[in-house]
């Protein structure tokens, strides 16, 4: 750790963002988008796989809003919410 920390001090990175070199900001930048983007891939399929009945309650529930918005109110749950219905 202490090797981290002295290669960080010699790059000047042991400051805030702003006393960051130009450089520097924009490899974290592009560093931090491509931990980011390997992430979705590794866990995307996953929670997707998780999410499928979640999704595919809210894709119903705006079908039943979209082609009958007066019987979004007959949803207890949903008639508590007045985005949906106004009284």
């Amino acid at each position: 750790m202490e090797y981290l920390k002295t290669l960080a001090a010699r790059a000047g990175l042991t400051g805030s963002w702003e006393s960051w070199d130009q450089q520097y900001r924009v490899l974290a930048v592009i560093l931090g988008l491509l931990v980011i983007y390997l992430a979705i891939r590794v866990v995307g399929p996953a929670a997707l796989r998780i999410l499928r009945p979640v999704l595919f309650l809210l894709f119903a529930l705006a079908a039943l809003l979209a082609l009958y918005p007066s019987a979004m109110c007959s949803l207890e749950f949903l008639s508590k919410l007045p985005i949906f219905c106004a009284h």
